[in-house]
């Protein structure tokens, strides 16, 4: 149980604040560059919140991401808190970080922590309700989360329709995700509907690349191959270098190519 709700923020990519550099690598998944900039920035500004952010972000990183490193930057997001409770960034870091260290933890000594989770969460959704990540993140704690530690899908729901006011478009990504936790890959679809295909916004796309191919993992594990391959075919448009490669695997083990032939997808030779 504690594994699937911490789980999500370690796999998740989450939205990123395009204004600063750092995340456009992020964005690209240039990890090395993001680490080397993340370093000298921090070196020179240990408060450095979009730095502290970035390199929290590399740190849970599935493929990347290690416990060393998040145990050192968890140390350096603790004194961005302790020196400044109210700055978002550093307060997301730290829900983030926070949960992919319990995750490693497990047991009960980590379900008692999962609380702090939230709240970081919830201060940084507050300090800027207009930032992505920080919704997402906290959107996907209540509907993981056990309703003793804080889940609720009725809170979900209540970020999501607050936050169509803030970002119309990325409302969609959040009302699609809650789909996702109902089981239901055909609304969270209708909800995609709406989105850019392709997108100028390359945070944008890498976002509706992500919640594609989890659509498509849905579809997959209710049997209905044909729409999990149109689905792990609309991911691939949208940049997101490990997310395109997890849906092109997916079509090659479905047996499909990648052309899209009058509006639907070509089975490969079998």
């Amino acid at each position: 149980m504690l594994l699937v709700l911490l789980a999500s923020f370690t796999a998740q990519q989450a939205g990123a604040v395009q204004a600063d550099p750092l995340m456009v690598q992020v964005t690209a998944e240039n990890w090395p560059a993001l680490e080397r900039e993340a370093k000298q920035r921090l070196a020179a500004d240990p408060m450095d919140s979009e730095a502290l952010h970035a390199l929290g972000r590399l740190s849970i990183d599935r493929d990347v991401g290690s416990n060393e490193l998040r145990q050192s930057v968890m140390e350096k997001v603790q004194a961005c808190i302790a020196a400044r409770p109210n700055d978002s960034l550093c307060q997301l870091a730290y829900g983030q970080v926070l949960g992919a260290l319990l995750n490693e933890m497990g047991g009960l000594g980590a379900l008692g922590s999962v609380a702090k989770v939230q709240q970081a969460f919830e201060t940084a959704v507050a300090a800027t309700p207009a930032d992505y990540d920080a919704r997402e993140s906290l959107v996907t704690f209540y509907l993981r989360a056990p309703g003793i530690v804080g889940g609720s899908m009725r809170r979900a729901r209540k970020n999501a329709d607050d936050y169509v006011r803030q970002d119309p478009e990325r409302a969609r990504l959040l009302y699609a995700l809650i789909a996702l936790q109902d089981d239901d890959p055909a609304k969270a679809e209708h909800y995609m509907a709406g989105l850019p295909d392709p997108s100028e916004d390359e945070d944008l796309n890498r976002l509706i690349a992500k919640r594609w191919l989890a659509i498509g993992q849905a579809y997959l594990s209710d049997g209905r191959n044909d729409e999990a391959a149109a689905a792990f075919q609309r991911a691939l448009p949208h940049g997101a270098p490990t997310i395109a490669g997890d849906a092109r695997q997916a079509l090659d083990r479905l047996g499909y190519g990648q052309a899209v032939t009058g509006g639907g997808l070509s089975p490969a030779a079998r």
